[in-house]
């Protein structure tokens, strides 16, 4: 008897003993295979196109006064990357809890108004310019379900910084007589932060972004006599936006 057709079975038998199972762990984790296709360019593009926001903006870490401010900024896309833009936010003030008087005879109190017209940090509006710099673009898979787009910036800007004026407490004391307020000054500032966009359509997105503000400002009362001194603000706000974009569709890619 012949060897050969022996010798084909049981190499026919190897092989596909040699044939990899498909593995339980495989079948388990491809379960959501092909429930999100993959993008691997970008889906929401800002090149060429025009960005209003309206936002509403908050102070964090000023002890005395916190400012809630509304905005709009409208902003042009250069490239996918870079940015430009001008803004302006007003709003008002109240006085925060930790605004407190103490007084070793007489324990703690609230701040009246003519004690805070003592200490910087009352903003009545902040208008400027801005350059941003977008160089993350990136994708979150939530819960196998669905892609949510972003990206990051690094924010930088000039601003007019209108606040109201910081008085001694001679000049405060003067004012509550006469029945006045302290008037308003202004100045050229600064501000830089971080920011990033959540994309939930071509047209729409969210924004998140946190800024330091940097100004100086005159500050009475550093000196007996009521000496004054140029002191340096830095006033940090979040900023909670919806943009629109124009036109409402991306543009095509160059």
């Amino acid at each position: 008897m012949s060897l050969r057709p022996l010798a084909g079975a049981a190499l026919t038998a190897l092989a596909l003993a040699a044939t990899p199972a498909p593995a339980r762990g495989q079948s388990k984790g491809d379960a959501f295979a092909g429930r999100i296709p993959p993008v691997s360019s970008y889906l929401y593009r800002k090149a060429g196109r025009f960005e209003v926001t309206l936002s509403g903006n908050l102070s964090l870490n000023d002890a005395f006064v916190s400012k809630y401010f509304g905005g709009v900024k409208v902003g042009y896309h250069l490239t996918e990357f870079f940015s430009v833009s001008g803004q302006v936010q007003a709003g008002t003030t109240s006085r925060t809890g930790s605004a407190q008087v103490c007084r070793s005879n007489q324990g703690c109190s609230p701040a009246s108004p003519d004690q805070l017209w003592q200490v910087p940090g009352h903003l009545d509006l902040v208008a400027g310019v801005e350059a941003a710099w977008s160089p993350v673009y990136g994708k979150l898979n939530i819960a196998s379900e669905k892609v949510v787009h972003f990206d990051l910036s690094l924010l930088g800007g000039v601003d007019w910084i209108s606040y109201q004026e910081v008085v001694s407490s001679a000049q405060a004391a003067d004012l509550v007589a006469a029945g006045q307020t302290p008037g308003n000054k202004g100045t050229i500032g600064g501000h830089v932060g971080l920011g990033v966009r959540l994309f939930f359509t071509e047209a729409i997105a969210a924004r998140l972004e946190l800024k330091d503000y940097i100004y100086a400002v005159a500050v009475p009362n550093w000196q007996e006599g009521g000496g004054a001194r140029k002191d340096v603000q830095n006033q940090l706000f979040a900023e909670l936006g919806v943009s629109v974009f124009f036109p409402f569709q991306n543009r095509s890619a160059p």
